[in-house]
């Protein structure tokens, strides 16, 4: 079901008759919430009220319905009231308040699914962001998160039916140690990444998809600041001239996306991504996508016709599918950047506007070039990268 829960996640792949059913039910929703006020509902009328309101987006009357259940300390509801509350204040640019909100979360309720899944948006949100707030909204959860890495089992809510799998609980509580490392708090993210592990080893009855996720996400920590293994290239989709091979240079950063054929969400962001390396050609920035064809019924053969036209003239390499596997991705479109001298310095995954302007892509290259900057001089490969002796606030990025 994995392909399948991927391309469903992104509204890029609905039809047009259910993103249309989508607009008509927000609509709905906000004609109704914008009739009814928060003071006249109370208990889980209340809180049906602020769901609704979120679902029409009326950000506003959301937040105050959501507040209002929170302050009755009424229990059924009250985390999810916290995680409605959070989400409004993020769309209304509160970021702030919403930050707080999760803070008091943490403060004021049992570490439950519901609050782990509260407290992994707002991390992801603000990391997305370039906020350094993440790491810092990580290190207040963590030791709430290792505590219930302890308990061996999966994270259930203590009202209603939200589960977070044990393999995804490790996920989330080693993303302090990802910011850490990924600012440059090389000791501080092993440290904590062994908390984690110490922790881990209390569970006795693992499933295989806890334990794949598990793997997965120590073999991606553990390449961080290691050299880029070697990629396989079987076909350039730039031309037919272009040779089926990474460039060798790594200029002041290189970012490899890599994703299957069937993702569609992925092959959307080969043009971005493509125009974020013309754009950045003189600092020089590259970028280059690493589709691979994961369809075992067509004997490993290369992806369809259709997809190769639809990618002509982006910045896409064909890979073998062992390419996903070398570094640890289940998930996509997910993201490997690495440094001037090829080493790799952040892993994860990307969002839909990742090389838009100033996305996610450009905030991570500005944190890499910062975190280098904190380890100390190094000398570049002498590949793509600045002269030696150059200045990097003048000749670099």
């Amino acid at each position: 079901m994995h392909p399948l829960e991927v391309v469903r996640g992104s509204m890029e792949n609905w039809s047009e008759p259910e993103l249309g059913a989508l607009a008509v039910g927000m609509h709905k929703a906000r004609e109704s919430c914008t009739e009814l006020k928060a003071e006249n509902f109370s208990d889980d009328e209340l809180y049906d009220l602020a769901k609704l309101c979120s679902f029409g987006q009326d950000w506003n009357d959301a937040n105050s319905a959501a507040t209002r259940y929170m302050d009755s300390r009424a229990e059924p509801h009250r985390a999810q009231a916290f995680a409605l509350s959070i989400n409004a204040l993020v769309h209304l640019n509160g970021v702030d308040l919403a930050i707080q909100t999760s803070q008091l979360l943490l403060q004021s309720m049992p570490y439950d699914a519901e609050v782990a899944y509260a407290i992994r948006y707002m991390k992801d949100y603000l990391e997305q962001a370039g906020n350094q707030m993440a790491r810092k909204l990580a290190e207040d959860e963590h030791e709430k998160i290792v505590h219930a890495l302890q308990q061996g089992t999966a994270l259930k809510a203590a009202y209603g039916d939200a589960v977070m799998g044990y393999g995804l609980l490790y996920d989330s509580a080693m993303e302090l140690a990802f910011f850490e490392k990924f600012a440059g708090m090389d000791e501080e993210a092993a440290a904590t990444a062994a908390e984690c592990d110490d922790a881990v080893r209390s569970a006795t009855a693992l499933t295989a998809e806890d334990r794949q996720r598990i793997d997965s996400v120590r073999l991606q920590f553990r390449l961080l600041g290691t050299k880029l293994p070697e990629v396989a290239v079987t076909r350039s989709l730039l031309s037919a001239a272009a040779k089926p091979q990474l460039p060798p240079g790594f200029g002041e950063g290189t970012v490899l996306v890599v994703f299957p054929d069937w993702c569609a969400q992925c092959r959307n962001l080969m043009k971005t991504l493509t125009e974020f390396g013309k754009v950045n050609a003189t600092t020089p920035l590259h970028a280059y996508g690493l589709m691979f064809h994961e369809d075992e019924d067509t004997g490993g053969q290369a992806p369809h016709a259709p997809t190769f036209k639809e990618l002509q003239g982006t910045e896409t390499f064909v890979v073998p599918e062992t390419t996903a596997q070398t570094f640890g991705i289940l998930d996509y479109p997910t993201a490997v950047v690495v440094d001037r001298n090829g080493l790799i310095r952040f892993i994860g995954m990307l969002p839909a506007d990742a090389f838009s302007g100033d996305g996610y892509v450009s905030k991570v290259i500005q944190r890499m070039v910062a975190a280098a900057h904190a380890r100390g001089p190094t000398q570049p490969s002498g590949k793509g990268g600045c002269p030696a002796g150059a200045s990097a606030e003048n000749q670099c990025i």
